[in-house]
Formats: structure tokens, C-alpha cells, sequence
């Protein structure tokens, strides 16, 4: 560990949210997990230490987080938004069999060539998605 880890109830003061025991072991969930985890996933990790939250108060509150910055959304084709502890500007290398998510950085913005239109665009954000076969699928169609 880092001499001062962040905790999730700081994070949550520091955002300007009302720490709630909901809020803290949902932000708690994805600090430990370190990955790109889908509501469903949030769900079903915190649904035994509360069985009351429903599967949108779970979708609403990483939503929330995801607005303030405090977790990145990440969606990938058509699948399920997940959601990264990460907000660190990253890429993905996305697999095209199993979905498999793996972070990448670049060390420097690339140059886009914009078109005339967006002239005077301002970029706050961008993402970069490269689409492969990661080696376990390689793997496995290798026999």
C-alpha cells in the first residue's frame, strides 16, 4: 500500500456526495477490484451485505459517481457500460471473443487531424479502443 491510500469515504467527502453505507461499499467495491466492473457485477458482490439495494440503485449510484468523475464509464460495442476506478486518461485493448478489457496508456495526446468543422473544438476527452483476440482465445482456437 501507498503510505496514504485513499479511502472510499474520502473520495465520496471529496466529491461532495453524502457517504451513505450504499455509496461507500459500491465505491469500496471498485476500488478493490481494480477492473472494469458492470453493475451486475457491483450487484451481485454487494447484494449479500445488502440485500435491500436493487440493481438500479446500484446503476444510479455508480451513474452519479461516473458524473462527478469519480469512476470512469467505459462502454465497449453494444455490450453493458462498465465501470473503472481509473480516471487516469486510458485506453482499452478490448478482446472481440470474451470481452476482456485490458488498460493502456499513451504517453502523449495524439494529433488528430479534426475536420474544418470542428474548428475551435475543445477535447476534454477521448478514448481509444483497439479490437483484437486476446491470447487465451488464441489459445484456445489454436488446437
Amino acid at each position: 500500500m501507498h503510505g496514504h491510500a485513499i479511502n472510499s469515504v474520502q473520495l465520496l467527502k471529496e466529491a461532495g456526495l453524502r457517504v451513505t453505507p450504499q455509496r461507500e461499499v459500491i465505491l469500496q467495491f471498485l476500488m478493490d477490484y481494480q477492473g472494469h466492473a458492470t453493475v451486475d457485477e457491483i450487484y451481485r458482490s454487494v447484494h449479500p451485505t445488502f440485500p435491500s439495494m436493487s440493481v438500479s440503485t446500484v446503476y444510479n449510484t455508480v451513474k452519479n459517481f461516473a458524473q462527478l468523475g469519480l469512476v470512469k464509464e467505459i462502454t465497449v460495442g453494444d455490450g453493458p457500460s462498465r465501470f473503472d476506478i481509473n480516471v487516469k486518461p486510458h485506453h482499452h485493448l478490448v478482446c472481440v471473443k470474451c470481452g476482456a478489457l485490458i488498460d493502456f496508456y499513451m504517453e502523449e495526446q495524439p494529433k488528430f487531424q479534426l475536420p474544418p468543422e470542428a474548428t475551435g473544438f475543445e477535447i476534454e476527452d477521448y478514448h481509444v479502443e483497439v479490437k483484437g483476440i486476446c491470447p487465451a482465445c488464441r489459445g484456445k482456437s489454436a488446437g
